[in-house]
């Protein structure tokens, strides 16, 4: 802003200047002029002395005028009659009265012969002071006053426009940012520094508005999953509770009961505990400190171990869990604890929201630079307008929110941590009570 301020006031200092500078030295000249022309006139008056002199002998010899002496300008002697005696003017070739002699803007001088008048000398000699001269040649200096004026004017205006009213622009739009309100904006616009400066605030706000949308976002995403936190610990704890008093105070005394009942305490005791270490571990991919140890290893044992285990899994809700092909045995670098922790999140969607009779389908594909995993299911699926959020924090569609299937709704976002952090990319497809398809890839 400063170097658009500094040409501008640059440019009009040197128009200033130079106008000034050319005033003065057209002054100069013009007085240089003036003095010349009072110079020119004083000779001009000697010079119609002598001519009164050389006149007045020769009228004092009596034979009036036998010719007219020269001079540099012209002249008409008249008699005390208005007789013209000579004359170098054609005008004043003729007779003339006398009486009007004293009325003409012109130079007259009484020609004296022994102490009486003996005629009147008239000159071509304006007696008119030089001052419409002055003005005239004095014009070109009123009309760069005019200019100097209007150079003025302008940067006034470039002042006013350019630099304080966008100040006191900008100025309103902050003590009404700091009061809270974003919307409002800065309507000046302009090419240069002022105009970027208003157009970097301009982006500044933006970025403060959609700050102040995104913490409210955050806000409102708080609220929602401490109301879920609330309703996914609560629940188990009440049945956790519920069957620990009916084994403490003698409601269920066969052993088969009480073992079903413990055998219950213990599957909800787990569910809480996988859902707090979930929490636990969202907590650290929010904060970039979840601990990745990649090292080199062998696809096939890796995904034959966690294949099994998920198989044993479905198998005890009556799922039937198939290999589409063979598991490629590729060298890829990886966490094999974290690629464990993305498998169980994405098996164990498919096996909780997969109805018993169904089928889970799991695929391992090598390509030239990935390895490409894919579990698909039969379960209830899930709902277009749902699907933009389902990699997303505590995020569970409707049709998942069954109090009778556990869960906190951070999964698949863990997942996409993992995935992403190995270099990967996961993506889910769904189509409502078909089943859903999850895939993820592990570079090789």
């Amino acid at each position: 802003m400063n170097r658009y301020i500094f040409r501008k006031t640059l440019r009009f200092v040197i128009a200033a200047g130079s106008a000034a500078v050319a005033a003065a030295v057209y002054i100069i000249l013009m007085l240089a002029v003036l003095l010349s022309r009072i110079e020119d006139r004083s000779a001009e008056r000697i010079a119609a002395h002598q001519l009164q002199n050389e006149l007045e002998a020769l009228l004092a010899d009596g034979r009036g005028l036998p010719f007219l002496p020269d001079s540099g300008f012209g002249y008409a002697v008249f008699d005390l009659e208005g007789g013209n005696l000579g004359s170098t003017i054609p005008m004043y070739r003729g007779g003339i009265d006398v009486r009007l002699l004293s009325a003409m803007k012109e130079y007259t001088a009484p020609l004296i012969v022994d102490g009486a008048q003996a005629g009147t000398l008239v000159a071509d000699i304006p007696r008119r002071a030089p001052w419409g001269t002055v003005f005239l040649t004095g014009a070109p200096v009123l009309i760069l006053c005019a200019g100097l004026t209007v150079l003025q004017a302008r940067h006034i205006w470039f002042v006013k426009t350019d630099i304080i009213r966008p100040l006191e622009e900008l100025h309103g739009v902050v003590e009404r940012m700091v009061k809270g309100d974003l919307s409002v904006s800065v309507s000046y616009d302009y090419d240069g520094e002022m105009g970027a400066l208003c157009h970097d605030f301009e982006a500044m706000r933006d970025e403060l508005r959609d700050a102040a949308q995104r913490e409210r976002s955050h806000q409102e995403k708080e609220r929602l999953l401490f109301a879920s936190l609330s309703h996914d610990l609560k629940t188990p704890l009440s049945s956790i509770s519920g069957y620990a008093e009916s084994i403490r105070y003698g409601v269920v005394k066969e052993r088969a009961d009480i073992e079903r009942y413990t055998g219950i305490i213990l599957k909800k005791t787990r569910d809480l505990t996988r859902s707090i270490e979930d929490i636990l571990t969202h907590v650290q991919t929010q904060m970039h400190e979840m601990s990745i140890k990649k090292e080199e290893l062998y696809s096939k044992p890796l995904f034959e171990k966690l294949l099994a285990d998920a198989a044993h899994d479905a198998a005890v809700k009556g799922l039937t869990l198939e290999l589409r092909g063979e598991i490629p045995n590729r060298l890829i670098l990886a966490d094999p604890a974290r690629i464990a922790q993305v498998w169980q999140n994405i098996t164990g969607n498919a096996i909780k929201y997969t109805e018993a009779g169904g089928r889970i389908t799991v695929s391992v594909e090598a390509a030239r630079e990935e390895l490409r995993v894919s579990v698909e299911d039969t379960g209830r699926g899930i709902r277009p307008e749902d699907m933009p959020f389902v990699f997303e924090p505590f995020f569970r569609g409707e049709k998942s929110r069954d109090p009778n299937v556990s869960g906190s709704g951070l999964g698949l976002s863990i997942a996409r941590y993992i995935v992403e952090r190995h270099g990967g990319r996961i993506t889910c497809e769904s189509v409502p009570d078909e089943g859903t398809k999850v895939a993820f890839s592990v570079v090789i």
